[in-house]
């Protein structure tokens, strides 16, 4: 019994030394999947040998650290082994380490220390190895670029039309877009991209085939304003599509920048729709704050998307904004996997990575204090003083408040833009106003009001 109770503690502290250095395991597999990444770039022969190099360096580190972890685990989980046969001076060759008792032993030690819950606190939901999958899946653009190229001629077999008539909904963040995503999503000529094809949002029919959740549970989003989101839920997922064809180049240390995109993408990203919608009939709608970043260019080569565009009043507005930026800025403190997870989807709205657009050269960044009412009112000026260079028959503009109250007629508006027609439920009008609890410049926030105003005589 006590040699079985020796094995026991040996194996434990083993898988122990194990669970707290997983990281250096963690580290391998992420370092492993960058250097394919790496070799299969298109870049250019002399810097992707530098990044080869790099990548290669990198990973014989972490290599050789696991080596290190592994060695010493067992070394260390040997010493009561040690110890047991010094006292009851057995040799070491006639110990027992594959009867059943000794096997139950050794598995019971080597698993205890796994099952016990981790202190390390978790905003964001995810489990560790969720996390380090959706690293290795987002991290890598080349390997998800190939995934999508090769899907996307899967699914050319099946002569899907590629439609120029698609939906945006977009806004400054916190101006009710997904709110109004969700309700459009429910109808069913329209498709988006959900929560279930996280993280390989580049080939998400090839993640449907391993991953199939069943759960339909909901739960209040991270921004806690009471809209509740499952794994079928919408979502704003798509600026990954972008983030990989452009290789972040529009996202600088201290903006995000407007660009034009190839002709070759925007082919690519029709595609990308094509193997989400699955069917002719439907009508691919996505809700992208960022897309306006993007937008003149798509608009000189289409006139047939819909692109709708939410605003509301300033105040009510920045004071929301400032609220959650606040808010993420403590969450991604606690917990950075929600500051890599923003980062990933190009959510630079709020939080510690907070970058406002810049839609010319000419213009200046945005440089009053995060923490101030004056930063966002200013951020809401820059946005929406955009939007107002913005004329086209398909590009319209929805007041938040509106919406708020008689969101069956707003929906209605833009199916008969789309050329929809479905029967919409009886919804329920909602109210959804605050103060500012911050002070602000009465200049600054006269500016953004008589834009407030030309943005009303415009819808």
């Amino acid at each position: 019994m006590v040699y079985y109770s020796v094995l026991f503690i040996s194996f434990f502290l083993i898988a122990l030394i194990i669970r707290i250095n997983r990281f250096v395991f963690h580290a391998l597999a992420e370092n492993s999947v960058s250097l394919v990444d790496k070799l299969i770039s298109d870049l250019d022969e002399e810097v992707k040998i530098k990044l080869i190099q790099k990548s290669t360096n990198k990973l014989v580190i972490s290599l050789m650290k696991m080596l290190f972890v592994v060695i010493f685990a067992f070394a260390f989980g040997s010493i009561p082994v040690i110890i047991y046969c010094l006292i009851s001076r057995t040799d070491y060759n006639s110990l027992d380490f594959f009867s059943f008792y000794s096997i139950l032993s050794i598995s019971l030690g080597a698993t205890v220390p796994f099952i016990i819950p981790s202190a390390r606190k978790n905003n964001s939901g995810y489990s560790e190895l969720s996390r380090l999958l959706h690293r290795m899946a987002l991290n890598n653009y080349n390997i998800a670029n190939k995934l999508f190229k090769k899907e996307s001629k899967k699914i050319a077999r099946k002569n899907l039309k590629k439609r120029h008539d698609f939906v945006i909904i977009s806004g400054l963040a916190r101006a009710g877009t997904t709110s109004l995503m969700t309700d459009l999503s429910k109808i069913s000529d329209f498709v988006s991209l959900n929560y279930a094809n996280m993280p390989f949002l580049m080939c998400p029919n090839l993640w449907a085939k391993f991953y199939k959740p069943k759960s339909k549970k909901l739960k209040e989003r991270s921004h806690k304003d009471g809209i509740m989101i499952g794994l079928n839920s919408s979502e704003a997922l798509e600026e990954y599509f972008f983030k990989v064809k452009a290789k972040d180049s529009y996202i600088k240390d201290s903006h995000l920048s407007a660009y034009s995109i190839s002709q070759e993408d925007y082919i690519d990203y029709l595609d990308y729709q094509s193997i989400i919608k699955l069917d002719n009939s439907k009508i691919y709608l996505a809700k992208n704050n960022n897309f306006i970043l993007r937008y003149k260019s798509v608009r000189e080569v289409n006139d047939d998307f819909l692109m709708v565009i939410l605003y509301r009043d300033p105040l009510t507005h920045a004071a929301s904004l400032l609220e959650k930026h606040r808010d993420y800025k403590r969450l991604q403190e606690e917990d950075p996997f929600v500051l890599e997870y923003m980062n990933w989807l190009g959510h630079h709205e709020f939080g510690l990575n907070q970058k406002p657009f810049v839609f010319s050269n000419s213009e200046e960044n945005i440089h009053d204090g995060k923490e101030s009412m004056d930063y966002w009112l200013k951020i809401w000026i820059n946005y929406y003083g955009y939007v107002l260079t913005i004329s086209h028959p398909n590009t319209i503009l929805i007041n938040y408040d509106s919406y708020c109250n008689n969101p069956k007629e707003t929906i209605e508006t833009i199916l008969k833009k789309a050329g929809i027609t479905a029967e919409l439920p009886d919804y329920k009008s909602f109210n959804n106003r605050r103060n500012a609890g911050d002070e602000f410049s009465d200049d600054v926030y006269e500016e953004a009001r008589e834009l407030y105003r030309q943005l009303c005589s415009k819808e």
